[in-house]
């Protein structure tokens, strides 16, 4: 990873905001740990690197992203039920790197188009730079093109995310 980017990121707009949001998994797993992304890497951090947990600002993203998913690896999404929807926040405000508002793409030179690549690792160093910067979370638009998500450096909280469980998908209908 650059120094460049490193340094844009620490001097990116910092805002502070409460986060909360929606995501759904497999059942039986904790869904404020972070522990998927920590092992398989996601869009803002690489495999091994930190745990990092993953919110939909709404059901709908929710649904879309578990579609996306799906289709990604080639599967209706049916194979991956059931599924158990969370509504987690956090309990208090933190430092946000919002890749959502305009003057912070200008300022880190990036275009919407950049978040949303199939090829994380433009992003995952995004991630890295922010999480050394001291951010706790990273608001970006979603790659299915509806709502936003956040995520959130769950190891790096003062307080633990709390988490509530939704419902249980067991059918495509209740999606």
């Amino acid at each position: 990873m650059t120094g460049a980017v490193h340094g844009l990121v620490e001097r990116a707009p910092r805002r502070l905001a409460d986060v909360n949001g929606f995501r759904n998994q497999a059942p039986g797993f904790d869904p404020s740990s972070g522990q998927g992304a920590l092992l398989n890497g996601g869009r803002y951090n690489a495999p091994g690197s930190f745990p990092t947990v993953y919110l939909c600002s709404t059901r709908e993203c929710t649904v879309a992203e578990l579609t996306r998913q799906a289709t990604q690896q080639g599967l209706r999404i049916a194979d991956l039920l059931p599924r158990e929807l969370w509504e987690v926040s956090t309990v208090e405000p933190i430092a946000v790197l919002d890749l959502t508002d305009p003057e912070t793409l200008q300022h880190l030179s990036l275009a919407h188009s950049d978040l949303i690549r199939n090829d994380f690792r433009p992003t995952q160093q995004i991630g890295q730079a922010a999480h050394d910067a001291g951010y706790r979370a990273i608001r970006s638009p979603s790659a299915t093109g509806i709502d936003v998500v956040h995520a959130v450096f769950c190891h790096e909280l003062e307080m633990p995310l709390q988490s509530s469980l939704i419902e249980t998908w067991t059918a495509p209908h209740q999606l």
